[in-house]
């Protein structure tokens, strides 16, 4: 059966937008508000801070991948919905992991679900690609997943690092992830600026 694909992209907007919010709301205002509470609340905005990095690159990859889409049907309906559902799970493990300080359990949760959520968008990649054809101009856009498999490879080495008592260098190795996703997919670029020329 096929889907309206506008309506998955407008869902999927809103509940990144509501994902967004619920973070933001979570930030507690300080009752006694001094220089000194702001430097000992740092883990906490950290934790915001590349939070919202993550979400707004979710979401821009959400954009640009249901931009080429021509077609959805149920399976990738639900798929998106996996997607979505860890992402959900962000305002969660960012609170629990600023709130604690960079614990190691909380790191390594933090982890967990951005690899998951890694993981899901590689499944519905696939999925689109399969729907569309191995030979059609969306799967040769979206083919190789490097990027995708490099930051499942780190974040479980991230992981790994907090669990065995590096908690912050982990959440370094997770900012390097952010930054590296910053960088253009050369295929969508070229082929974008080549239709506007």
């Amino acid at each position: 059966m096929e889907v309206n694909k506008n309506r998955l992209e407008a869902f999927s907007d809103a509940v990144l937008a509501i994902i967004m919010t619920i973070m933001v709301l979570d930030l507690k205002v300080p009752h006694d508000p001094t220089w000194q509470n702001y430097v000992d609340a740092y883990p906490i905005f950290a934790s915001y801070a590349l939070s919202f990095v993550f979400i707004g690159l979710y979401w821009s990859n959400h954009h640009h991948l249901f931009h080429e889409v021509s077609k959805v049907d149920n399976k990738i309906l639900w798929l998106n919905m996996f997607t979505l559902f860890w992402e959900s799970l962000i305002p969660f493990v960012t609170g629990s992991m600023g709130e604690n300080h960079f614990s190691n359990i909380t790191v390594a949760m933090y982890s967990i679900v951005m690899t998951f959520s890694t993981i899901a968008h590689i499944c519905l990649v696939k999925a689109l690609q399969n729907l569309h054809g191995t030979d059609s101009r969306f799967s040769r856009l979206f083919e190789g997943h490097f990027k995708g498999y490099a930051t499942i490879f780190i974040n479980t080495m991230a992981t790994l690092l907090a669990l065995a008592g590096f908690p912050r260098l982990a959440f370094i190795l997770m900012c390097l992830i952010a930054l590296a996703w910053f960088l253009p997919h050369h295929r969508i670029s070229s082929t974008s600026a080549r239709e506007n020329s």
